[in-house]
């Protein structure tokens, strides 16, 4: 069998999770996350701001969060007012089987310096917003994203997505986790403690691991994991055997790895192979 990263078939390359509405948004039920396919989180309504890896972002009705490759991220509510959103995945195939190669440059990992944000007045003006809604209408509420005129629209919003060149940097952040997600980041294959993060940034057990948990939804622990796991899926997919995988992400050994893989994805990770 071959390992999809986002855990679909190669025909899979688009999908929605659609208009969604939560009346009274919980934070405890958006939790940090990652995946390997694109990400175009449109916010219609709300009180909230966005995390993406050690960036966070205020949020405004109309607002666009673009989320690359394998980015840690998730919505953090600042009160229970009612949440709406669309979100639309892409995966990296959708640009080879549309013949739009050229379209990804945005998404792709090197390009992290623009920020993920595109705020409402561009979104707006650059026909983004007018793009997402006629995709709304011709597929019946994203409910049939599989159609020629569903790619032909989600090509024109990702070329109109491409060709944005005022992408906002974090206008708040924490910068104690800042600097914690940053370092871990950087550092997330080598030996990594609690104690070492304590000793290097100056600060509690208590207050890094209360803060951390507040901001990202996850303990440090769980948040290295995450990292590990998505590097080593990247590996098994690029052909890498299992062991080889897990000790180049920082596992201590195979057996570190299984359980972490077991208790993420419910299955052997030989059946992902």
């Amino acid at each position: 069998m071959i390992y999809y990263p986002w855990g679909g078939n190669m025909s899979d390359y688009l999908y929605t999770i659609g208009d969604t509405t939560a009346m009274s948004p919980t934070n405890s039920n958006f939790c940090l996350h990652t995946h390997s396919a694109y990400e175009i989180f449109f916010f219609l309504e709300g009180d909230a701001k966005y995390v993406v890896e050690e960036k966070q972002y205020d949020l405004a009705p109309g607002d666009i969060i673009i989320i690359r490759k394998n980015e840690m991220h998730r919505i953090f509510h600042n009160s229970n007012k009612k949440y709406r959103r669309i979100v639309i995945m892409v995966t990296p195939e959708f640009f080879r089987n549309s013949g739009c190669d050229q379209y990804e440059n945005a998404f792709l990992s090197q390009n992290t310096k623009l920020g993920n944000k595109i705020n409402a007045q561009v979104v707006h003006s650059s026909g983004i917003y007018d793009a997402v809604m006629r995709l709304k209408k011709y597929t019946n509420d994203f409910k049939d994203m599989y159609t020629p005129i569903a790619d032909s629209i989600m090509v024109e919003i990702m070329y109109l997505i491409n060709h944005i060149s005022l992408f906002e940097n974090a206008e708040s952040t924490n910068k104690i986790i800042e600097n914690v997600i940053y370092y871990i980041n950087n550092h997330f294959t080598e030996k990594l403690t609690l104690d070492m993060l304590c000793d290097k940034f100056f600060v509690s057990k208590y207050y890094l691991c209360h803060i951390f948990k507040e901001s990202t939804g996850l303990t440090v622990h769980e948040y290295v994991k995450q990292k590990r796991l998505t590097m080593a899926k990247d590996f098994i997919y690029e052909g890498k055997n299992l062991t080889e995988a897990a000790l180049l992400s920082g596992f201590t050994d195979y057996s570190s790895f299984y359980r972490a893989y077991m208790k993420e994805n419910k299955q052997n990770p030989k059946k992902g192979k």
